[in-house]
Formats: structure tokens, C-alpha cells, sequence
């Protein structure tokens, strides 16, 4: 870990809420709150170490406070570590998320498809303003996800912007991220810009139904970059670029850290398809339960 603080109360209270935002609605039935936890474990009010929270973590009999802390540790590391320009020690940061999600029981994991083909398990969402705004997700590409998707139309909306500065982090694989650029109303255009439009969702943080419908912004796109990040390798896509981001590692999976924040400016969000389409809607499957991904993942790390 990049860190050696402590971790103080009034510092865990300000992860809770951003962190229940990564579980499964039915999670706040069974999670103490962030004051009876703070009665438990952070009893100094000058905090405790890292170190010594986990090993006290080990000894608590109570699963769901083990996995929000397990996945505090992870999440602030993470944090940390971008904020900080630090290198990411992506293994022990896997530890501790993989086994936040191994120890409890899978309906309190929200997993889903992308939009992109992998599988989507958020960790941590602060949303109190667009400048602020903070996000982490495990991603995970799996051959085994394929029956899930559309491949076609996955392909055909593959190229994207984000409104949101993102980072990537590789934990096991080889992740492609393609960039592009485009002119706008040539007489080669073959593209158009398309606005995804999410339903209202069982759960706020992974839409399960999206809509791309057409602008009628006719574009000439071209690729301007090919890159492949290998493990522990490390990624960024500036707000309101065009990637493309898959992976070249089957038959076994690739898997990264991703984050959205808002701390580094704001653009519009769009996705590019083909300008003969009108409108295209993607219906992604709720809770697929990642557990054997992970053991794949964990067998990979071995």
C-alpha cells in the first residue's frame, strides 16, 4: 500500500455512503450504519493504521462489514494512487475487492454488461456534483459473457466518449484501447453521432437498458492510435475523446480498475455508430454472478 495514514472515523463516514452506492439495494438491510460501525472498529478518534484495521477485520464475525471494509482499503488506495500520480500495486488492491465480493452472497453484488461487452461491478460512486463526481468499477472480459451481448450491435456502437476523465488500471490481461478522431459532414461520411438514452433502472448506479439514437451528425471517422496495455499497465482517456476499449486475451479473461471523475474537467458524452442506423437499444443482463470470473482471474494471478 502507497499508504501509511490512519484511517480516522470522520474519514470512513465520508467513503460509507459512496460505498453502499457499489452494493445491491438489499445490502442497507443488512449493513450496520456508519456509526455503529464506527463504534466497532475506529474507537481512537486519531484513527487507526491500514495494518491494524484489516488484521482486526479478519476477527470480525460480521461478513458485510467485512466486505465495505475490505473494499474502503481497496477503493482509498486507488484513489490515492490517481490523485497522487503513484503506481497502483494492482494485486493486493484485487485481494481485497475480489474478497469483498467473494464473502457475501451474490444478490448484494450489482453486475451487469456494458454497453462495451464486459462485466460492470461497481465499487464506489460519489455524485454530490458533476465537478466532483467519482466513480470506480471493476470491468471484466470474459468469452463466457458473449452469450449475454448483442455482438453486432455491441461492435457497431463500440466508439465512444465519456463526459468524465477516465483512468484504467490492468489486472490481469492484455486490454486494446483504440483512439479516433473525426471530420465532421465530409462527403466520406459513413458514421453519425448518436445520444444514449438510459430507462429508469432497479438500481441507479448500472442502467439495464439503454437507446442510442441518432443525431443526424454525419462524420468521417479514422483511427489515430493503437495501443495494448499488458498487466499492471496503466491508461487514460481525457473527457470527450473518442476509444475504443476490448481485449485480446481469450480464452482467458482481462480484467482492470476503472474510474470516472469529474476533478479534471467535463465534456459531452457521445457514441458513434453508423449513420444508416436510427436508433439502436442495448438491453444489458442484471446480476450475472461474477464468482467464477474471479477464480479465473485468480488463477490467471497465480
Amino acid at each position: 500500500m502507497n499508504q501509511n495514514t490512519n484511517i480516522t472515523d470522520s474519514e470512513f463516514k465520508t467513503f460509507y455512503e459512496p460505498l453502499l452506492k457499489g452494493y445491491g439495494e438489499e445490502f442497507k438491510d443488512v449493513i450496520k450504519s456508519k456509526n455503529d460501525i464506527c463504534k466497532l472498529l475506529f474507537l481512537d478518534s486519531k484513527g487507526i493504521s491500514i495494518e491494524k484495521l484489516l488484521s482486526n477485520i479478519e476477527k470480525e464475525s460480521d461478513t458485510y462489514i467485512k466486505s465495505m471494509i475490505y473494499r474502503l482499503v481497496g477503493v482509498r488506495e486507488i484513489i490515492y494512487c490517481r490523485e497522487n500520480k503513484q503506481k497502483l500495486d494492482v494485486k493486493s488492491v484485487w485481494e481485497l475487492i475480489s474478497k469483498s465480493i467473494k464473502i457475501i452472497p451474490k444478490e448484494y453484488t450489482i453486475s451487469s454488461i456494458g454497453s462495451q461487452g464486459f462485466l460492470s461491478i461497481p465499487l464506489y460512486k460519489f455524485d454530490e456534483s458533476l465537478e466532483s463526481f467519482d466513480f470506480l468499477r471493476l470491468h471484466i472480459w470474459d468469452d463466457s459473457l458473449n452469450e449475454y451481448i448483442d455482438l453486432e450491435k455491441c461492435e457497431n456502437f463500440s466508439i465512444h466518449t465519456h463526459t468524465f476523465f477516465a483512468e484504467s488500471w490492468v489486472i490481469v490481461g492484455k486490454i486494446i484501447n483504440n483512439r479516433f478522431d473525426y471530420n465532421i459532414n465530409s462527403e466520406n461520411s459513413n458514421h453519425s453521432f448518436f445520444k444514449v438514452v438510459y430507462n429508469s433502472s432497479l438500481n441507479e448506479v448500472n442502467q439495464h437498458t439503454s437507446k442510442a439514437v441518432n443525431e443526424k451528425i454525419d462524420i468521417e471517422l479514422y483511427q489515430t492510435s493503437e495501443e495494448l496495455h499488458l498487466e499492471n499497465g496503466n491508461y487514460k482517456i481525457e473527457a470527450g475523446k473518442l476509444h475504443k476499449s476490448g481485449h485480446k486475451n481469450s480464452p482467458l479473461p482481462s480484467a482492470t480498475f476503472f474510474s470516472f471523475t469529474g476533478k479534471n474537467g467535463l465534456d459531452k458524452s457521445i457514441v458513434i455508430g453508423p449513420k444508416h442506423i436510427s436508433e439502436s437499444v442495448i438491453n444489458r443482463k442484471m446480476i450475472i454472478d461474477p464468482t467464477e470470473l474471479l477464480k479465473k482471474i485468480d488463477k490467471q494471478l497465480l
